[in-house]
């Protein structure tokens, strides 16, 4: 009698372990994220010029976008999943000799939650900067 009691408790943890494997298996598939990317420029003493913003859309193509030198400039896109690559890169399209003031951030939002800042930077007297984050959790 003893054995068949210990013999069914442990199947039964058995299935109960094995069910929440999949549970959470099949909730990381649905999950959906946004990523918020970010560039300001607008302490830049600098104005009249552009730098060259490229950002990793969600086809994981490269979507470039033309910005005043003392902008502030933001976008979002998504849904992506798991593993996505963000990335965000700032070129100056001239020289400026040293008084740009670049600061770029990625934030990313999991299934409708607010966004979570993830990656950022900030550099003065550089003419391009870059940030990447994977998405992980």
């Amino acid at each position: 009698m003893k054995k068949w009691s210990i013999f069914s408790f442990l199947f039964l943890l058995a299935i109960c372990f094995s069910s929440c494997d999949n549970e959470s298996v099949e909730q990381n598939a649905t999950d959906e994220y946004y990523v918020k990317y970010e560039m300001n420029n607008s302490t830049s003493p600098y104005i009249g010029g552009t730098v060259n913003t490229t950002i990793n859309a969600e086809d994981n193509k490269e979507n470039i976008f033309v910005l005043n030198t003392s902008a502030a400039w933001e976008t979002v896109i998504g849904p992506v999943k798991k593993g996505f690559n963000a990335q965000l890169k700032v070129n100056s399209s001239s020289n400026y000799y040293g008084y740009l003031k670049l600061n770029v951030k990625i934030s990313v939002s999991k299934n409708g939650s607010p966004f979570a800042l993830k990656k950022n930077d900030e550099k003065t007297g550089e003419t391009s900067i870059q940030i990447n984050y994977t998405i992980d959790y």
